[in-house]
């Protein structure tokens, strides 16, 4: 379609800063470049109504990580690796409540339990207390972190450190910051190719939008921009229960190293997800809809491990799209002269988004 006379000044224009992909990581890389710039011309653009990926889908965890889960990442990543993530995503859940605001995300600060049925993986993970409490003391400050116990007479590690919040609030709050600092966005803007070298973002409608400066933080959607960035995307399941009398269940808990998870939602609603790892390659697909065989998986472990009250309902299902690499390690590099990739978060985006946000911000 062409463009009027008038319109030319609204869109024949060049912007120190185009974000592609309106989640946590984009909306937060324009907010800090801002902070940063505050005279510069910044524009997101997203393909969605409104960010579809994972940042108003997962499950509004704020945790950095379950002693199950940090010994997985050692089979594949060094100790220092594994360190220095921890520490991103504890800084990341800082930056996020600071910067937000902890009334206005619904945070709680309820702490973390992760739960076990294996007597010997948790006699395992129970020997290893000390060593990651050492750790997140010598990462953070922060003195016994981690402590065995038992929840509802279950094998337990709690995490004193972590908490849940909601996800939508978060996005809602992240872009009234934005757009009160004058940072524009185009939604149900599809974009199809990038000039990485010139700051060129061209639309499926044609459109062409200059940028001095390019960030791509569209996380498990990447390969479409990007081809061979080995970014694997996983979908992950999430459903939120009927009302319950007598929710025993209160506060955020994972198990299986964190491919499980579940929190409630007020008083009497369990939101219980992942299982990923029950059907890896269904999953590893950036189409939303619901695996029948994970479904049914996560209503056993409901029925059987949590031991919901007869009659439990699902009130509500949906899923949302991760994207993975090889070793969970984000992807935070330049791809061209003007353009910064920022993706891969590996299910931890509510812990790195902002904090990679900053940091890409900060690269350019």
């Amino acid at each position: 379609m062409l463009q009027s006379f008038w319109e030319r000044v609204l869109y024949e224009q060049k912007y120190d800063l185009i974000v592609v992909g309106a989640g946590l990581t984009g909306q937060s890389t324009a907010l800090f470049f801002k902070y940063k710039y505050p005279d510069a011309r910044v524009l997101v653009a997203d393909r969605g109504f409104y960010p579809i990926g994972a940042s108003t889908r997962n499950a509004g965890f704020a945790c950095f990580g379950t002693v199950g889960e940090h010994l997985a990442d050692l089979e594949i990543e060094t100790e220092e690796v594994v360190k220095q993530r921890i520490l991103r995503r504890y800084k990341g859940l800082q930056l996020l409540r600071e910067t937000l605001g902890e009334d206005t995300i619904d945070y709680e600060h309820t702490g973390g339990v992760e739960i076990f049925t294996d007597t010997a993986a948790f006699s395992v993970a129970r020997d290893h207390v000390p060593k990651f409490n050492a750790w997140l003391y010598d990462l953070t400050g922060e003195e016994e972190v981690y402590k065995a116990h038992s929840y509802l007479g279950i094998p337990a590690i709690y995490n004193r450190e972590e908490g849940m919040l909601h996800p939508g609030k978060l996005i809602k709050e992240l872009y009234r910051q934005n757009v009160e600092l004058g940072i524009e966005y185009r939604w149900n803007t599809i974009i199809n190719e990038l000039d990485l070298e010139n700051g060129v973002v061209f639309t499926e409608n044609h459109e062409k939008l200059l940028g001095e400066h390019i960030v791509i933080a569209t996380n498990a959607f990447t390969e479409k921009l990007l081809p061979g960035k080995n970014i694997t995307p996983g979908r992950g399941y999430v459903f939120v229960t009927g009302e319950m009398s007598m929710l025993e269940w209160m506060g955020t808990f994972h198990y299986n190293k964190g491919y499980i998870y579940f929190r409630n939602v007020g008083d009497d609603r369990l939101l219980i997800g992942g299982a990923r790892d029950v059907d890896y390659q269904t999953e590893e697909t950036d189409e939303f809809g619901v695996n029948d065989t994970i479904k049914k998986y996560l209503v056993n472990f409901s029925n059987e491990v949590l031991e919901l009250p007869q009659g439990w309902t699902i009130e509500q299902e949906w899923s949302g799209i991760m994207g993975f690499t090889e070793t969970k390690s984000p992807y935070l590099e330049k791809v061209g002269k003007r353009t910064v990739l920022v993706a891969g978060l590996s299910g931890m985006g509510v812990a790195l988004g902002m904090q990679l946000g900053k940091e890409a911000a900060n690269t350019i």
